[in-house]
């Protein structure tokens, strides 16, 4: 049986959304965008990156940012916090950006308790 992983926008939450990756001061960063918010991105940066340099090592091959290590809160935990709490969640690929925030909300708001 194949399964189909849907891979939501962090912005908007509509489906079809694909990782981006990318590198600001000193920080590389990945985020799930539509095809209309990665032109609308790429947009934005373009007056930027007409000007910029690629960052490229010593034998002149061009540097690309490793994938940002995850240093949130365990997937599992809060897969099993979303489904205890009326949060729709797929079960396997990434955790969306704003179901982490609402599991790290309410644990800030538990703590406060």
């Amino acid at each position: 049986m194949a399964k189909r992983v849907i891979v939501e926008s962090d912005l908007s939450g509509e489906p079809d959304a694909e990782t981006v990756s990318f590198a600001f001061d000193g920080k590389a960063y990945t985020i799930d965008l539509t095809e209309g918010e990665k032109e609308e991105f790429g947009k934005l940066l373009a007056k930027y990156i007409d000007v910029a340099e690629e960052a490229t090592t010593a034998t002149g091959q061009q540097t690309i940012p490793a994938q940002a290590q995850s240093t949130g809160p365990d997937p599992a935990t809060v897969r099993a916090w979303a489904q205890a709490n009326g949060v729709e969640v797929s079960a396997k690929g990434r955790v969306p950006h704003s179901v982490v925030a609402q599991y790290l909300k309410a644990q800030e708001e538990s703590a406060d308790a």
